[in-house]
């Protein structure tokens, strides 16, 4: 017999509704209670990613809980922090486009923090070489993607290196020394700095970059921050360059090495290196040392270019472990760079001895906020002569004043010493701090002398840098927080001190210029950055800095010597009355990453206070040969803006397309004409094919380069044709231990101009890049 729903007494009916909300509300209460407890069955992991080659921080690495969606990307110096992980044995993962995938498994206890530090692999079709990273300005990596790490073996020129990296370009002054321009600031401008310490070039006339006082196979990872937001770098970086040598404590053998060698044609160029590196559980060393030589090249139209150059150094690293999470290491180097050619200077360089010394401690607190403390002094030195040895002034001329051969010699030096100490914190608050202090001192001394070379009668004498000294002491604090799984920001803010003095200084310049020859200045620049996650592939952000910089030797006290700043040889004088420059800028990013495609867009705006430029005056000049106006140091304005764009494309699993744009606009608004050395529009596709039965790459990259019509005719700059090249490329890995590269560059042959090349000041015609070079290069490791 079936029995209906109304068949069903009422008071049953009532009963079990009774039960049914009796039962919910157990349930409720026993969630309530049992919630808060399962709250704290929590932990964390934290640690750091490193590069097994460099030993370098990796930025932008993916960690996540495998079969979760918790996960992390690590900041700038590799560090990372997950929270909220569930209490048992958990696998964490560790993926970064170009390296070897990794899975660790490690324990988490409630409330408590699991150290988890890891050191990723590159695949084996990665060249053992120098990393250039383009960084966000939240000083994090552009984009997860391949492109972030650009890894090329045995270049040159770090200069050459840097010309890679979308929104940066150099000046090609002579054969080596490429003097870096990101996004239109070059010179101090662009903050440099080596394993942390501030380098500074020896040449008044900036005959070299800080770069080019280290050997290229030496360096192992370049980072590159277009924007005022290094600001805990150091002073003044409206843009920053860190350079970083070889690591100790990521080095796993006792014993290793690797020995290489190059060759370039039309440079007729040999490159030669080695190094012995090793690490115990508490001892780390390394040794390397480099050897180049080149010779004069020709452009694409056959046209000689002065080029010689012989470059000679050794570098030196010894680490102890103090304690088990504290560490001390001493780094000493020194080069030798003699007989250099320089088409686009008055002078040649006879030498350079450049003398590098540091001493590092860090420490890693167990179980405190405190995540590490580290404390760095250094010394570095450079002593340089030049001298105008096969130049036209060193030869008799009856057709120019004077008729007879110039005997000219300059001895220079520039010597910096500085220190920092900063501590990186985590608080349970999900906030990451960064608070510390740096300072430096650069002594400057250059003195000049003109003699007849048929009697070595002297002349005169004068200072071309009158033992100036400029000292930055600063303060610090960055803060950094994720706001949820959307939001995320970081601020920075600086406060610097300044003193600059000059111990002397000519009659003339006291008595047409100034008697003011020291100041000081209290300079506070800022930065903040807000991150936003659009989807979960894309993220959207905003940055606005404003950082000052300190006016330096050259332009507070030259006394009618060349001009860097300019592309003509007319005579500058400085001025110690200038005002800091100060730059403020504003960046507007979006970044996609996904498993076969990525890309990048950064547009920014940038308004320079106080711009360092020139006018003329109706001083003297000081030599005969000079054009007859001299110019002044004076503070202007000016106006910057200008995109980046990069995109990655995965079109076949071997087979990968790259591509980037860039351009700039900038006006010196103090004098109604175009900022000077403003590279043009560039448009660089490339294709890369990885061979998958065998480690082997090949690629192909062509640059396209628009004429440039907006010069500062003011200082010289004359425009430039647009031009294409093409650069091929192929490598790879040989039994574990040897890796070879063959390549060409410009294999059209053609002739070219960088638009910021300097000119030869005797013909005017701006220095031609080199014509086609093929060029290979060998390393064995063992």
């Amino acid at each position: 017999m079936e029995i209906t729903i109304d068949e069903v007494p009422k008071k049953v009916i009532t009963m079990k509704r009774i039960q049914t909300i009796y039962l919910t509300l157990l349930l409720l209460g026993i969630s309530a209670i049992i919630t808060p407890v399962l709250a704290q069955q929590t932990g964390s992991i934290q640690g750091t990613i490193t590069d097994s080659d460099s030993g370098q921080p990796l930025p932008g690495v993916n960690i996540i809980i495998k079969g979760t969606t918790v996960g992390v990307s690590s900041d700038i110096d590799g560090s990372y922090m997950l929270k909220n992980v569930s209490t048992a044995k958990q696998k964490v993962v560790f993926s970064f486009v170009g390296y070897q995938k990794q899975v660790h498994t490690v324990s988490i206890s409630s409330g408590e923090i699991s150290h988890l530090s890891v050191t990723m692999h590159p695949k084996e079709l990665m060249m053992t070489g120098i990393s250039v990273t383009a960084l966000r300005p939240d000083l994090n990596v552009n984009a997860k993607m391949k492109q972030a790490e650009v890894r090329k073996a045995n270049p040159r020129d770090s200069g050459e290196l840097l010309r890679s990296a979308n929104g940066v370009n150099a000046v090609r002054r002579g054969p080596v020394g490429l003097d870096p321009v990101v996004r239109g600031l070059r010179e101090s401008e662009v903050g440099t700095y080596l394993n942390g310490s501030r380098i500074f070039p020896a040449g008044p006339a900036r005959m070299d970059s800080p770069l080019s006082h280290l050997d290229p196979t030496a360096i192992k990872s370049i980072d590159i921050v277009k924007g005022p937001y290094a600001l805990t770098w150091g002073a003044g970086n409206m843009s920053a360059i860190r350079v970083q040598t070889q690591q100790l404590k990521t080095l796993t053998q006792t014993l290793s090495g690797n020995v290489s060698s190059g060759y370039d044609t039309n440079f007729n160029a040999f490159e030669e290196s080695a190094a012995l590196r090793g690490n115990s559980s508490k001892f780390g060393y390394m040794l390397s040392g480099a050897w180049r030589k080149g010779n004069d090249y020709t452009s694409g139209n056959g046209t000689l270019i002065q080029g010689d150059y012989l470059s000679r150094e050794i570098r030196g690293k010894v680490g102890y472990a103090t304690t088990s999470n504290s560490w001390l290491k001493l780094s000493l180097g020194y080069q030798n760079q003699k007989n250099l050619d320089y088409p686009g200077r008055l002078l040649n360089a006879r030498f350079f001895h450049t003398y590098n010394a540091a001493l590092d401690w860090e420490w890693h607190p167990e179980n405190s906020i405190i995540t590490s403390i580290k404390a760095k002094a250094y010394i570095n030195n450079v002593d340089h002569q030049m001298d105008n040895k096969g130049k036209p002034t060193a030869k008799p001329n009856p057709n120019r004043m004077p008729p007879f051969a110039l005997d000219v010699t300059v001895n220079s030096k520039v010597n910096v010493t500085g220190g920092r100490i900063d501590a990186h914190l985590s608080t349970a608050d999900s906030w990451n701090w960064e608070v510390g202090a740096d300072i430096y001192s650069a002594y400057r001394n250059a003195t000049r002398y003109i003699r007849r070379k048929d009697n070595q009668m002297l002349m005169f004498q004068d200072f071309m840098w009158p033992q100036a000294t400029v000292t930055d002491g600063g303060i610090f604090t960055r803060g950094s927080h994720s706001f949820g799984d959307k939001w995320s920001a970081n601020a920075t803010v600086r406060l610097d001190l300044v003193s600059a003095r000059a111990d002397t200084a000519s009659p003339f310049f006291r008595q047409n210029v100034s008697t003011n020859l020291s100041s000081n200045e209290v300079n506070i620049s800022a930065s903040g950055t807000v991150n936003y996650n659009l989807a979960e592939n894309w993220t959207l952000g905003l940055g606005l800095g404003s950082v000052v910089r300190t006016a330096q030797a050259t332009e507070r006290y030259s006394d009618r010597i060349p001009a860097s700043k300019a592309q003509m040889s007319a005579e500058f004088v400085g001025n110690p009355d200038l005002k800091p420059e100060r730059s403020t800028q504003a960046d507007l990013w979006i970044n996609a990453a996904y498993a076969n495609w990525d890309l990048s867009f950064n547009v920014f705006a940038r308004q320079m206070a106080n711009y360092i430029t020139l006018k003329p005056t109706n001083l003297p000049k000081r030599l005969p040969l000079s054009p007859n106006t001299v110019y002044k140091y004076i503070n202007g304005s000016a106006r910057f803006w200008g995109f980046d764009f990069s995109a990655d494309f995965q079109i076949l699993p071997p087979l990968q397309l790259t591509t980037s744009v860039n351009y700039l606009w900038a006006q010196d608004t103090k004098i109604n004409e175009p900022a000077l050395g403003i590279s043009p529009f560039e448009f660089d596709p490339g294709l890369r094919y990885e061979f998958q039965q065998w480690p082997v790459f090949m690629e192909g990259t062509v640059h396209f380069v628009s004429k440039q019509t907006r010069v500062a005719t003011a200082r010289g700059e004359t425009p430039t044709d647009g031009y294409t090249t093409i650069d091929l490329l192929a490598g790879g890995k040989f039994w574990q231990k040897i890796s070879l590269q063959l390549g060409v560059k410009n294999v059209t042959n053609r002739q070219y101009v960088n638009h910021l090349n300097a000119k030869n000041p005797f013909t005017g015609m701006p220095i031609p890049e080199p014509g086609r070079i093929i060029y290979g290069d060998v390393s064995i490791r063992f």
